[in-house]
């Protein structure tokens, strides 16, 4: 994130915040996947973590505009899916994982 974010790998201003949005990712990546199995705490693979990694760049990014739901001025357009993710993003997910609520 710090890369791609600040381009410098080597700043670390902005951590605690990178690890707060990343938390943010992956409880966004368990609800929308396993929204009937709340005890799965963790990622299951690498493809889930990178999904968290984008989607956190994406929750960094929007701050302060996450409730915005259509906005458009002078040619700009931007929208938001569920909690601020975009669609492109939210297609990425595989389907959630159904099963007999407890």
């Amino acid at each position: 994130m710090r890369l791609e974010i600040l381009e410098n790998a080597e700043d670390t201003s902005k951590d605690d915040i990178f690890k707060i949005k990343l938390e943010d990712a992956k409880y966004e990546y368990l609800r929308l996947v396993y929204p009937f199995n709340p005890e799965i705490e963790e990622l299951p693979n690498d493809r889930a973590k990178n999904w968290q990694t984008k989607c956190a760049i994406e929750m960094y990014n929007i701050m302060g505009d996450e409730n915005v739901t259509s906005y458009s001025e002078n040619g700009l357009s931007e929208s938001y899916g569920k909690a601020g993710i975009s669609q492109d993003l939210l297609n990425e997910l595989p389907p959630a994982k159904a099963g007999v609520p407890k």
